[in-house]
């Protein structure tokens, strides 16, 4: 039980320093839930150009095809032959609120701009600096609120 919440409370830190800088620039303090849950509407009700997020199925609902990098634990990553994270979890309850059935793609993270822009993917979901992208992507709000600190030896000398 203890590792669990050691491994939960791990992920939400390293998430906090991996998207630093992502989302809008307001610094209002919210909870790492509410800006989940913020950024969950907004992902839900956005739409990209003309047509809506996702592509229609032959049931008449909708897919959501998340791009992510699969070698990037604990936020997306193989484990027993299923793709799983912190990300994967956020993208899913995305799809549930939304009635759309998600589709789980790993890519190059190398290759995000071409997945997206070719269409094979509905969007990019992982760490993902926003600072001079400002204008390449639609972006939605943070959904962790983080900063990126320096962590040195007590006894280093280096004090600032």
């Amino acid at each position: 039980m203890k590792k669990g919440l050691a491994l939960c409370m791990a992920a939400v830190l390293a998430m906090g320093c991996l998207l630093t800088g992502c989302g809008s620039s307001d610094t209002g303090a919210k909870s790492t839930t509410e800006s989940a849950a913020a950024s969950t509407e907004a992902v839900g009700t956005e739409t990209f150009g003309t047509e809506a997020v996702g592509t229609e199925t032959a049931g008449n609902g909708k897919t959501f095809t998340v791009g992510f990098d699969a070698s990037f634990p604990p936020y997306g990553y193989q484990e027993n032959g299923e793709y799983v994270g912190f990300d994967l979890d956020l993208a899913q309850e995305v799809c549930d609120r939304n009635g759309w059935e998600i589709v789980k793609t790993p890519i190059d993270w190398d290759a995000k701009n071409i997945e997206l822009n070719g269409g094979s993917i509905d969007c990019i979901w992982n760490g993902f600096t926003i600072n001079g992208r400002e204008d390449d992507y639609t972006w939605t709000p943070a959904y962790i609120n983080n900063t990126q600190v320096f962590a040195v030896n007590k006894n280093s000398g280096i004090k600032k």
